[in-house]
């Protein structure tokens, strides 16, 4: 039972409602915290236990609520636990980025408070985190789809992109015959396809399945993935690649993908809405159709079919936009504005299905200092800092975030390009969190309801 209910049906006080309510609530609440590939994710995830662990830079929410301790648990059986301390160690003492994460992990965090009434010993419960890559989450779309079917909606989408390598491969399948057969055909295409998907990747586009293709992780060589989209005109062709794609769909997607989304209750999203500004208006609508992709499940036209697999008791999701850092501080509201210009349909669409949705903007880690200097005459706000490109620390203009996304006649890529920063230099103290923009917020949103 949710706090506020409960607070509000027995007239308790915040803190010891919430003290109450543990008793009655599941032992375990199940965050899944998704984004596709370059959105910060494992940064994310990092600072959010740091600042969990540590609370020195959580003033704000330890402020409004009752002191709480938090321990890292050992990992749950049989699963993958994210890397927290190999992370922190990198972002800490070694100043540099940790590479992404490529497969689902997860953390288990428990929260203990003291009680009001001695006799009800100490007030606790437990949050797991799932790290779930949007490469992957995307691939829930497959579940709809025959073969057949996502063959031909994948040929539409690559035949709509204006990519010289996209309509390459549309005309190799469309120079298919009946007397294209054998593992020659089907290792080319293959090897085509998952090259073209790659390459889309890097080009930020987003709406790319099988995720598998780039992010294999165990699955790497495995001749399960050897299948790509392709028309009828080789049945022989289509028999083979939809006899994998079925055993694809059906024991990684099915058997893997959703056994770790089960019951989750909240979901974090993670959006580079920088990336999206910065690569023009194809990349940012693909970027859009691959977060409704991603937020399908709550949208499924027909609603068994999802529940027969797991039952999802989502309650809340939060749409993050990282990288804040990157802009100056008199920007953030425009940043705020265009993430909410993003989300915003999807916001409506969740809020119908009586899911609560909030937005914020976050630097995981804050890598950049604004200050105030004149150029050309002109009072402007630089950002202060150590640039990936050359190691050294620079102050850069970084122009003006517009208040909404341009149109397509008016979008120029040009405008726009932010400049990636490295950790900054220095020294932590034993216990002391990450420096970040907003992360206080993101647990206040996220957690404030159960602390």
């Amino acid at each position: 039972m949710p706090k506020d209910i409960f607070n509000t049906l027995f007239n308790l006080p915040s803190e010891l409602g919430g003290q109450v309510t543990s008793l009655f609530s599941d032992s375990t609440i199940k965050i899944a915290i998704t984004g596709l590939s370059r959105s910060g994710k494992t940064v994310f995830i990092t600072s959010l236990i740091d600042q969990l662990l540590h609370q020195n830079r959580l003033s704000s929410v330890t402020t409004a609520h009752s002191a709480f301790k938090t321990t890292l648990k050992p990992p749950l059986h049989n699963v993958r636990r994210f890397d927290y301390y190999t992370f922190i160690d990198k972002l800490k003492n070694e100043q540099l980025w940790p590479d992404g994460t490529d497969a689902i992990s997860h953390t288990l965090l428990e929260f203990e408070s003291k009680s009001y009434f001695s006799f009800m010993g100490n007030s606790t419960f437990t949050v797991e985190f799932i790290d779930y890559p949007g490469e992957w989450l995307l691939d829930l779309s497959m579940l709809e789809y025959s073969y057949e079917e996502w063959s031909v909606k994948t040929l539409a989408w690559l035949r709509g992109l204006d990519e010289s390598e996209a309509d390459a491969y549309v005309q190799s399948v469309d120079s298919l015959s009946s007397n294209s057969v054998g593992s020659d055909y089907e290792l080319e295409l293959h090897t085509k396809y998952k090259t073209l998907v790659t390459n889309l990747k890097a080009a930020h586009y987003s709406q790319i399945t099988p995720g598998r293709f780039i992010m294999p992780a165990d699955l790497a060589n495995d001749p399960m993935l050897l299948f790509a989209p392709i028309n009828g005109a080789s049945p022989k062709l289509v028999k083979v690649f939809k006899q994998r794609y079925d055993k694809y769909v059906n024991e990684v997607v099915k058997g893997i993908h959703l056994e770790h989304f089960k019951g989750f209750e909240r979901q974090v999203v993670l959006l580079d809405v920088i990336e999206s500004l910065e690569n023009g208006y194809a990349c940012h609508k693909d970027m859009k159709a691959g977060l409704k992709s991603m937020l399908g499940l709550y949208d499924h036209e027909d609603k068994n079919f999802l529940f027969q697999w797991f039952s999802p008791s989502i309650k809340k999701v939060l749409f993050v936009a990282t990288k804040a850092d990157q802009v100056a501080a008199s920007q953030h509201a425009n940043f705020a504005t265009l993430l909410e210009e993003m989300v915003s349909e999807f916001r409506r669409e969740l809020d119908i299905s009586h899911i609560e949705t909030e937005t914020q903007i976050v630097s995981s880690l804050k890598s950049t200092t604004t200050i105030e200097k004149k150029y050309d005459g002109k009072q402007l706000s630089f950002v202060r800092g150590i640039l990936e490109e050359d190691g050294q620390l620079h102050d850069l203009y970084p122009g003006e975030m517009p208040s909404q996304f341009p149109t397509k006649a008016s979008w120029q890529k040009d405008n726009y390009a932010f400049k990636r920063f490295m950790p900054p230099k220095r020294s932590y103290k034993e216990g002391e969190a990450l420096e970040h923009i907003n992360m206080d917020k993101v647990v206040e949103k996220l957690l404030g309801d159960l602390l």
